[in-house]
Parts: structure tokens; C-alpha cells; sequence
């Protein structure tokens, strides 16, 4: 690989938590170029099992896709996770606040960015699905391209986009396995990641501008699933609607 993943320690005040981010920096980087920022959720995930440094790599060195800066964060634990992404979180408003009042600016500090919202991507799978959508929905004129791999859906997620008057300055890239029918949840509930996520689709498919939605066939709510797919989620995102 050409381009630098990185390491890098930030502190939230909001979270009172330490971060490690991983950061992917393309291939000959230049202070003089404004980069594209893609910020990913579940990020050890994203760059240990979905291999996202080499997938973007590959996009901006063989299909000429735009010179992008890629963070993942990561969660310190499962009940943080749950407590920072779910659409009813008893810290999602903070875990908000932290991407757009800290971190944004942080990174706007160490990295040459791209400072308007369609220069900026979401990405996520299952509550981090949830949270990428519900950030673009919450603040549309900081963040406006989402993409979720089965994200987690509750009344609570649909009735913001219900509210929302901005869906069709989104951008969304939208999956689910057909396999998810019962998907074994953290705290040991049984969900139809299948039914909740046509009820999204429902809710999207007629107001986002820009959207991309498909069943796997034999798709289960894993990696295994979701690895094999990044790479179409990453052309969607940055070539057909880049």
C-alpha cells in the first residue's frame, strides 16, 4: 500500500474518553490539496476486518476516485457502543455533539479538509449505521452522505426522518443480508434486521436524491457480509455520486 495508516490519540472533554483513531492518508499527501474526509464508526472494525485503507487506495490510484482522508473510531466497549450509537442512547446527543463540535475541528486542524457537508462521508454497519444516518439528519449542513450496512432502525430513527426536511440533499448507500431475519442482539433480544430495514428503505427510497438500496442474498449481520461489499459501498459514495 501506498498511502500511511496511522495512529493518532485524541482526547473528547464531551465523552471524557481517549480515542486511538485510525487514520488512512493517501499516497503523496499535500497541505495544498482539500481532501475528502470519510469518518467510520465501529472504526477498529472498518479497518481491521472491512480493510478500508486498501479499498480507498484502490479507488483514487485505479478508478480515479477523489483524494480522501479516512478516520475510524473506535469504541473502548460494547456498553459504550450501545450507550454513543443508538438512536435512543442515553449519550447519542453527546456522542453527536463530540463529531461535529471536537473532532471535526481537530481533524480540520492536523489534515487539509474539504469544509463543506458533501465533502464529508458516514459510514457505518448496525448502530453505527444508525448513528451515520442519524448525523446527517440531526446536522445537514455539516454532514450529507451516509453509508450504513444494516443498520439498526427504531421508531425513534424513522420519526426523525419523518421530521426531517433536508432528505433530499442526502446521499445514502443502504444494505441488508436476507439472512437477518433473527439477528441475536448485545443485551440478548432477537430482531428482523430485514423488516426494519425495508420500513427504512420505505422512508427513504422516494425522498433521498441520491440512494442505493439492496438485499444480499444470504447476507448474514457480519463482516462476511459486509467486507465483500465495501468496495461497491466506496464506489457509490465517492465515483457514482462523488
Amino acid at each position: 500500500m501506498d498511502g500511511e495508516i496511522r495512529s493518532l490519540t485524541f482526547s473528547s472533554s464531551i465523552l471524557d474518553t481517549e480515542f486511538e483513531l485510525f487514520v488512512y492518508i493517501p499516497p503523496n499527501y499535500h497541505d495544498g490539496v482539500a481532501y475528502h474526509l470519510a469518518i467510520a464508526q465501529d472504526g477498529q472494525d472498518y479497518f481491521k476486518l472491512g480493510k478500508i485503507g486498501r479499498k480507498i487506495e484502490t479507488l483514487i490510484l485505479d478508478e480515479a476516485g477523489p483524494e480522501t482522508i479516512v478516520v475510524g473510531v473506535p469504541y473502548p466497549r460494547i456498553a459504550a457502543r450501545r450507550k454513543w450509537y443508538h438512536p435512543d442512547g442515553e449519550a447519542t446527543g453527546e456522542y453527536l455533539q463530540f463529531l461535529t463540535e471536537e473532532l471535526l475541528p481537530y481533524l480540520g486542524r492536523e489534515f487539509s479538509l474539504q469544509e463543506e457537508a458533501d465533502g464529508r462521508t458516514l459510514l457505518g454497519d448496525s448502530l453505527a449505521g444508525s448513528l451515520a444516518l442519524l448525523a446527517c439528519l440531526k446536522y445537514p449542513d455539516t454532514f450529507t452522505r451516509a453509508a450504513m450496512h444494516s443498520p439498526y432502525v427504531n421508531d425513534t430513527l424513522l420519526n426523525t426522518i419523518d421530521a426531517s426536511a433536508e432528505l433530499e440533499r442526502l446521499t445514502i448507500y443502504h444494505t441488508v443480508g436476507s439472512k437477518e431475519e433473527e439477528v441475536k442482539g448485545t443485551d440478548g433480544s432477537i430482531m428482523d434486521f430485514i423488516t426494519m430495514n425495508e420500513n427504512l428503505h420505505a422512508k427513504l427510497v422516494d425522498k433521498v436524491s441520491n440512494y442505493r438500496y439492496k438485499i444480499f442474498e444470504n447476507g448474514d449481520h457480519t463482516w462476511r457480509t459486509w467486507e465483500p461489499d465495501l468496495h461497491k459501498a466506496l464506489h457509490f459514495m465517492f465515483i457514482q455520486h462523488g
